[in-house]
């Protein structure tokens, strides 16, 4: 496996912005901090090494960085603003619901929720409260876009085909949430294997757990780890997560039946950053290491995160390998099965509802990968 020299430039950076000895100290220039801030969304953290390395970093570089961070912390503050008004009409409506990798997770992983690059809001609810949580969303100001879901008779029927619903904030087109029935495309008991657990309050969030640490890493295998930002919140995760449930993640890879995918994901986090509190994972990835179909995903991965420009290459914005990368991550071939129909069902909907409703689905800010 061979890693890019920007993004091992990038992992050592952040290594020094997470408190760890960097491997190395790389060469700062408007390339490499371009990178990290469009390319791999981790700007804001970087902006924490700032202090340390102001005689080798460019003072517009250094003025850029702030300015990101500054933002972020301004969309950060924003969404927790959002969610604690959705928790609100959520609440009023009994809507049982849970943030996936919004501001809750930043704060409980890095302290300072600014430090994590903000973009969408992710929701998941219950499956048999998907509608009505549309429906209340719609009441409190976003608008379903992709799909479009205007409210009517068609509106049970597209729900009922996809998996999530991007919808926009009727005040600002740059707000969206992203909400979810269900963490993965696939179904049936394979995709079920992984829960997460729900902490209280009136913005819930997901328990730092094994089940967490697993969605994590299938959420960044099912992209091919194309962003660094995803990988890089393992680290901190996994420091927070005792012997006990390091030792989950193999058994739930086991019965989710994604182990190559999370050994392979786990081995390309441990070449970037070694110092990462595997522990107990050690011996379970020794054992995995000489597996070929590892190996393959592990070169696969560290490709695509070396891409300067993963734009139309990348399963974020390429509907061939998104569904590639979806097949990629299940190795059960039931499994896979199940995913073609529900794939092509979803997709179909979509491109339908969008060319139906072209004014809803001209506020989505940037095309989701297809189903």
């Amino acid at each position: 496996m061979k890693v890019a020299q920007s993004v091992l430039d990038l992992a050592a950076l952040v290594a020094d912005a997470l408190g760890y000895p960097p491997s190395h100290q790389p060469t700062l220039d408007q390339s490499l901090v371009h990178a990290a801030i469009h390319r791999h969304q981790i700007g804001p953290l970087l902006f924490a090494v700032v202090p340390r390395l102001q005689d080798r970093m460019p003072p517009a570089l250094r003025e850029e960085l702030g300015w990101h961070y500054s933002d972020n912390a301004h969309r950060q503050q924003d969404a927790m603003t959002r969610l604690v008004g959705i928790g609100t009409a959520f609440s009023a409506h009994r809507i049982s619901w849970m943030t996936l990798k919004s501001a809750p997770q930043a704060a409980a992983l890095y302290g300072d929720p600014a430090l994590r690059h903000s973009s969408d809001i992710d929701l998941l609810v219950a499956p048999r409260d998907f509608a009505r949580a549309i429906e209340v969303l719609a009441m409190v100001g976003y608008i379903p876009s992709n799909p479009p879901a205007p409210a009517g008779p068609m509106r049970r029927a597209i729900l009922a085909a996809v998996r999530d619903v991007s919808l926009i904030a009727r005040e600002d087109h740059r707000c969206a949430v992203d909400l979810h029935r269900r963490l993965f495309l696939a179904v049936g008991r394979r995709a079920r294997a992984i829960e997460l657990k729900r902490d209280g309050g009136l913005v819930p969030s997901p328990r730092l757990d094994a089940g967490l640490a697993c969605y994590l890493i299938l959420h960044g295998a099912q992209s091919y780890w194309v962003r660094l930002k995803w990988l890089v919140d393992l680290v901190p995760l996994l420091a927070r997560l005792d012997d006990a449930e390091k030792e989950k993640i193999p058994r739930l890879a086991r019965l989710s039946g994604t182990e190559k995918s999370v050994a392979a994901s786990l081995m390309l986090l441990q070449s970037l950053f070694p110092f990462a509190a595997l522990g107990p994972l050690q011996p379970w990835l020794a054992q995995q290491v000489g597996q070929r179909s590892v190996q393959a995903r592990l070169t696969r991965y560290a490709c695509a995160l070396g891409m300067e420009n993963d734009r139309g290459h990348s399963p974020l914005d390429n509907a061939g390998l998104t569904m590639q990368a979806y097949m990629s991550l299940f190795e059960s071939p039931w499994t896979r099965v199940q995913m073609v129909p529900v794939a092509a069902l979803s997709s179909l909907v979509r491109r339908t509802a969008g060319a139906i409703w072209r004014k809803e689905r001209a506020l989505t800010r940037s095309d989701a990968p297809a189903e």
